[in-house]
């Protein structure tokens, strides 16, 4: 907690309901007295904490309030790269050595198209059989002879679909959740799949192109894969230092490097879904919520509850980096 900590947080200061001056004011979201009458100092700090992940939520900003968290994974996963790199070098294994355990089972690159029909697990039942209705009477016309890409720019929910044409960026292992992964890999070129389910919604998916990812390009994901197999790679890792990663000029794959963004982002997501927070919530919606989220006894939500309280510090000195934020809307 900094120098002054949740309790005596004031990052915007104003009128609060009915006049009386804000006990606790975060952002633009401010609570009388009244509204913490009964609760313990405890309970009012984890009310603040709750209130910041709202507001990050809110205005769209949650990877932004967790940066420090995501930089921490990234330093890890390098860490773990670095340890594979010191494995490999005391086992005098070469690129040569690398390269042929490589070839005897390269990885792939997958260039797909698809259809999304937005429904997140989290969406009641009747969403998700709406959502996969959906799905299949796309399915149909895909089978039907559709052309695939004007199907796609109809019918795919997701942004930007109608200018791509469902068109996504040549994925590898790692680039997609792996029920989509699985799917995409399991398809031959210009091959359409059946409805597949994912944690956003539901697929349908054409493979475009499969080609080889040169070693070179996938070195990393190999070194690591050797080192662990070798044995030795925890042991490694207490003696593995950042500075050692570019004195071997050893880096994160940009595909380990999506997942582990992807992966904070599904978790703040569910704790947004779990507290019943969202972007287009106002001041006064923020302010309910958190009160609501405070008091739920739902599992997800004393989940989300405790492991919020885990990141008090992140969530605090993210506010206190903007305290010139504007205001949501009123």
């Amino acid at each position: 907690m900094s120098k002054r900590g949740w309790a005596a947080l004031v990052l915007w200061t104003g009128a609060a309901c009915g006049g009386e001056p804000p006990a606790l004011t975060l952002g633009e979201v401010a609570y009388t007295e009244n509204e913490l009458l009964g609760l313990s100092e405890a309970r009012r700090a984890e009310l603040a904490t709750i209130t910041a992940f709202a507001l990050a939520t809110a205005r769209g900003e949650t990877l932004v309030a967790l940066a420090p968290l995501l930089e921490r994974s990234m330093d890890e996963a390098l860490l773990t790269h670095v340890a594979a790199e010191l494995v490999l070098r005391e086992g005098e294994v070469d690129d040569a050595n690398l390269r042929a355990h490589y070839l005897n089972d390269p990885a792939v690159e997958l260039t797909v198209r698809h259809v999304l029909f937005f429904s997140e697990r989290w969406r009641p039942r009747a969403h998700r059989d709406e959502a996969e209705r959906k799905a299949e009477t796309a399915l149909e016309r895909l089978r039907g002879g559709d052309p695939f890409p004007d199907v796609a720019a109809e019918l795919s929910e997701e942004p930007g679909a109608a200018g791509r044409q469902g068109l996504l960026t040549p994925g590898r292992e790692g680039s997609w959740v792996s029920e989509f992964w699985n799917a995409a890999l399991a398809l031959e070129v210009d091959e359409i799949s059946p409805v597949v389910e994912t944690q956003y919604g539901y697929h349908v998916l054409h493979l475009e192109d499969r080609s080889t990812v040169p070693f070179e390009e996938t070195r990393a994901t190999i070194a690591l894969e050797v080192a662990m197999l070798m044995g030795g790679l925890n042991e490694a890792r207490l003696r593995a230092s950042l500075d050692q990663a570019q004195e071997f000029s050893v880096s994160v794959p940009e595909a380990e490097r999506a997942s582990i963004t992807r992966e904070l982002e599904d978790r703040a997501l569910r704790w947004s879904t779990a507290l019943g927070f969202a972007e287009s919530l106002t001041s006064p919606q923020v302010k309910d919520a958190s009160l609501a989220a405070l008091g739920s006894t739902a599992q997800g939500a004393t989940i989300a509850r405790n492991e919020l309280a885990e990141l008090q510090l992140l969530l605090e000195a993210w506010l206190d980096r903007n305290e010139t934020l504007g205001r949501l809307r009123p």
